[in-house]
């Protein structure tokens, strides 16, 4: 206890000698020239730290590259080292493979080879390069040979038919899979077209600065022309192209019924159109002057002179209405007679619209069953001939899908038909009802 107790006091009063020796330090006044020794030895090891603080880490720096060095060059022995050890794996795998794996490896190896040889083959047949077993030059030189001849193309005479239809002498010039050829005599030039066995023919599309873009091209070397990104497909297209009766001819039978109901559906849509036009515009406001003039109180004489040039001046459908109701008195026969004129005329406005409505509902019908029919042909000769010919088959189902085409033309101009006309003959009829309405209650003079 007493030796713990001396050591406390001992470190107080060395604490306390060494602030009174710092407060010393501190109030005195600073040197400009010098500094405190404390502070002086401070400066100096702190900059001899920095120097040994980077003296070491030019140090890492350096042993960083040596180690870096030495693990890239450790790494590229480890692969070649692996490197050898896979080849000394496949040599053990080669020396304990069997009898049967390794004549399995030398007929692969040996399909491989013939299926090279007969792509070769098969190139050279389609480039037209003959093949001979005592040639002097192998099959690849030839390949290599047509190929700079592609690359580098030529103008070759050639015997073709003009646009005119004559048989004349032509230079044809290659481009790949396109060939273009010019006419001397009609100074034209266009694609060279091959039909089958048939003799090349001069397809003239183009326009006068692309064939003057032609000649330049035989005459200095260098010219430009269109080139058909599609190969000849668009000239197919072209040449195939059909008329409106050609069309309507692969439809087959059924496309006889169609196009009748079409015929008929467009006339009588003109007929009631042409009708709708002539129809008088009903007056809306007439029954309330009708009505005013048979309650004046003007003399009888003048009262119906007034209400007949009313009348008069109307239409020909509410002149008719009127003159029922002057003439009728007040009573249920004239209300019949009203109704009767007005359903009269509601049958003549509605005569022949159920063939245009008929026709949108049968059409696509008809059109349905000629495609059935079609398709029905095109299966009974997919299975005598096979369905190895895609031409015939698609040819097949596009013919019979012209039916169902027509339908469709047909149904849905009538069906758009039908219900505008349906609703103009509503509107008209509602408007002559009201009116005839309104007349029914009137009491005209006598």
């Amino acid at each position: 206890m007493f030796w713990s107790h001396f050591r406390l006091c001992g470190g107080g009063f060395l604490a306390l000698c060494l602030m009174f020796h710092l407060s010393h330090v501190f109030a005195q006044p600073p040197n400009k020239t010098e500094l405190p020794p404390v502070e002086a030895e401070l400066m100096r090891r702190i900059t001899q730290s920095n120097s040994e603080l980077q003296d070491l880490q030019k140090k890492i720096s350096s042993k960083s590259r040596e180690y870096a060095q030495k693990l890239e060059q450790k790494e590229r022995s480890v692969k070649e080292l692996r490197k050898e050890a896979g080849a000394q794996q496949r040599l053990a795998d080669e020396q304990l493979l069997s009898l049967e794996k390794l004549k399995e490896r030398v007929d692969q190896w040996t399909t491989q080879s013939n299926y090279q040889a007969h792509m070769l083959n098969h190139y050279s047949d389609a480039i037209g390069i003959a093949q001979k077993k005592n040639a002097e030059r192998h099959l690849l030189e030839l390949i290599h040979d047509r190929a700079e001849s592609v690359l580098s193309p030529q103008w070759k005479q050639v015997q073709v038919i003009s646009a005119e239809g004559k048989l004349v002498q032509a230079p044809v010039l290659k481009l790949g899979p396109v060939e273009i050829a010019l006419d001397n005599q009609s100074r034209s030039g266009g694609l060279l077209v091959r039909e089958g066995s048939l003799e090349a023919r001069i397809l003239d599309v183009f326009d006068s600065s692309t064939q003057a873009g032609l000649w330049a091209l035989q005459s200095e070397g260098r010219g430009y022309y269109p080139f058909d990104p599609t190969l000849g497909t668009a000239l197919q297209l072209r040449s195939q192209g059909e008329g409106l009766m050609e069309h309507l001819r692969k439809g087959g039978i059924w496309a006889i019924p169609i196009v009748f109901f079409g015929f008929m559906s467009l006339l009588i849509a003109l007929i009631k159109a042409g009708q709708f036009l002539r129809l008088p515009k009903v007056d809306q406001g007439l029954a309330e002057r009708l009505s005013e003039a048979a309650r004046s109180e003007n003399n009888a004489r003048q009262s119906a002179d007034n209400i007949s040039n009313m009348i008069a001046s109307a239409g020909s459908l509410q002149r008719k209405l009127a003159q029922i109701a002057v003439s009728n008195p007040v009573s249920q026969q004239r209300d019949d007679l009203l109704v009767a004129y007005l359903m009269e005329n509601k049958h003549l406005l509605e005569k022949y619209m159920g063939v245009v409505a008929t026709s949108a509902a049968v059409a696509p019908l008809l059109g349905l069953l000629g495609t059935v029919s079609g398709m029905i042909d095109t299966f009974k000769m997919m299975t005598i001939f096979g369905s190895g010919d895609a031409s015939t088959v698609s040819g097949g189902i596009s013919e019979a899908l012209i039916t169902t085409e027509l339908g469709l033309i047909v149904a849905i101009p009538s069906l758009i038909v039908s219900a505008l006309l349906t609703r103009q003959i509503k509107s008209y009829t509602h408007k002559l009802e009201n009116f005839a309405i309104k007349l029914s209650k009137v009491t005209f003079p006598a």
